[in-house]
């Protein structure tokens, strides 16, 4: 602690320096000054955590001087040195919240107690500070988790936006990015101690963390939509100044919720990087062009793709006639062919031998039979015999049939749903129960009944090692109807309670070491 003595006698200065013992008390920095002027300038750069003063100086008296030292030090203790005959200034000196008084001539004896009130104080308050920074980090963290978390409710990140402080007028606009440091293990505290002194004006917070799956930290912004432009220009003058970082970009979004989906997009940008080590500034422009095309849509692509590819074929007839509907958003059809191409590059370097369907040798002449498509049909024609080779490669290795890989992305996407079960589904899809039992028997070798209860095991696996969610908000996820029955499944599957599991996980990543 810093203390600072303020007093117009120099013998009663250098008397309390040199004969209390102050490293008892914690203070290891003891500053002096003649009168309140002189004090005042030197609490604009010292920043005292405790003022010992007299109330009576020349130039600037000493209730004056400290009217005007806790503007500049609002949390610093008072103690005030006294004469006979100043009790006028008493009630201005309690007003200031003084901790003690102390008459001259001075004893060492009070001086020593109204230190320990004092100190005691000043403790006091540091560790509420403490407390009260680590519960904010904790908010700011549980909030940051939860946006890049799909399904989580635009009123659910309100709320957890207003526990930590920040006012959400739903007029702003949301930016997610990653960032990689090369040649060397991510300092997330030192990335985010940049971003925050680099990003402090024009935002109105800038939230990071480091990922514990990888070796990036990942951050959101939140600024005015005018701002938008001066955010990504920030951006690419960050990686020119901090040439050791290179910073994936999503793209804006309106709602807190959107931030999953600018994630993602981040996410997509960074592994895209792999192939290009040169470039420090990623943005997801590069990869789908976004003249009159929202890329959120390759997004959206790779989740269809990845729930289940049965289903692609579907969802691309419907974005193109939702282009075919709304002419307005387009003008070139050069557009819609670079986008069907980025979907076609995923499949074809997944199954390559779906190739053969459309008649080509190679991939470099498929996709000059997509450029030269004139218009929206033709273009689709193409893109059809690449799925007519995807599908027959997914029957040939065994894959799932449509049929159940439909019902699997319903099981996933119904999770939450503590009614979904085998007469859900067989309505759902118009079979019976028996027959539902004998193709999941026959293809995953579980019945469905067994099937979704290790879904909702392997989703409550994923939540209590990626999140802060309690027990109940993971019981409510998976599609239990309460806690208790919840962590009762969880045992029996697990051989342990979900906290003791939550537990577990967290050790087994602070031991896993860091390349």
């Amino acid at each position: 602690m810093k203390l600072l003595i303020v007093d117009d006698d120099i013998y009663t200065r250098e008397g309390l320096a040199e004969t209390i013992p102050w490293n008892l008390y914690g203070i290891d920095d003891v500053m002096q000054a003649e009168n309140g002027k002189e004090a005042l300038h030197t609490v604009s750069w010292y920043l005292p955590d405790l003022i010992i003063t007299d109330i009576r100086m020349p130039q600037k008296n000493g209730i004056d001087f400290c009217r005007e030292a806790i503007r500049l030090v609002p949390d610093c203790k008072i103690i005030f040195i006294t004469g006979y005959m100043q009790t006028e200034y008493l009630k201005d000196a309690i007003d200031l919240s003084a901790v003690a008084f102390i008459e001259k001539p001075i004893q060492p004896e009070a001086v020593m107690e109204a230190l320990e009130k004092a100190v005691g104080k000043i403790q006091k308050h540091q560790e509420h500070t403490q407390l009260r920074k680590e519960n904010e980090a904790y908010q700011k963290n549980r909030f940051l988790q939860a946006m890049l978390q799909k399904g989580v409710t635009e009123e659910q990140l309100e709320e957890l936006c207003r526990n930590c402080g920040f006012f959400c007028t739903r007029q702003e606009r949301y930016l997610c990015i990653r960032i990689w440091e090369q040649g060397s293990a991510m300092d997330d505290a030192q990335c985010d101690l940049y971003l925050q002194q680099y990003f402090a004006e024009g935002t109105e917070f800038v939230l990071s963390t480091r990922l514990p799956d990888a070796e990036q930290c990942v951050a959101v912004f939140a600024c005015e939509e005018k701002r938008q432009s001066e955010i990504l220009r920030k951006l690419r003058m960050f990686v020119s100044k901090y040439t050791e970082y290179t910073v994936a970009v999503g793209y804006f979004v309106d709602s807190l919720s959107g931030v999953y989906n600018s994630s993602r997009l981040a996410q997509i940008a960074m592994e895209r990087g792999y192939f290009e080590p040169e470039v420090h500034y990623l943005e997801v422009d590069r990869l789908v062009q976004r003249k009159y095309i929202d890329p959120g849509i390759y997004q959206v692509f790779l989740q269809v793709y990845k729930e289940n590819p049965w289903r692609i074929r579907e969802w691309y007839q419907a974005l193109l006639q939702q282009f075919a509907t709304k002419k307005q958003a387009m003008t070139e059809g050069a557009q819609i062919i670079a986008l069907t191409r980025t979907f076609a590059s995923q499949i074809l370097n997944d199954y390559p031998e779906s190739l053969t369907a459309v008649g080509e040798s190679d991939v470099e002449t498929y996709m000059r039979q997509l450029e030269r498509t004139s218009n929206i049909r033709e273009t689709e024609q193409q893109f059809d015999l690449l799925l007519n080779g995807m599908e027959r490669c997914l029957v040939e290795q065994n894959r799932y049939s449509r049929l159940v890989s439909d019902i699997r992305t319903f099981c996933i996407r119904n999770l939450s749903d503590n009614t979904l079960g085998g007469q859900m589904i067989s309505d759902r899809f118009h079979l019976s129960v028996t027959y539902l039992n004998q193709l999941f028997k026959q293809e995953l070798s579980v019945t469905i009944k067994q099937y979704i209860s290790e879904m909702r095991m392997e989703r409550a696996r994923e939540l209590l090692t990626q999140t802060y969610d309690t027990v109940d908000e993971i019981a409510a996820k998976c599609g239990y109807s309460n806690g208790n029955y919840f962590a009762k499944a969880f045992r029996e599957n697990q051989h342990m309670s979900p906290t003791d599991y939550r537990k577990q996980m967290e050790k087994r990543y602070e031991k896993e070491p860091r390349t």
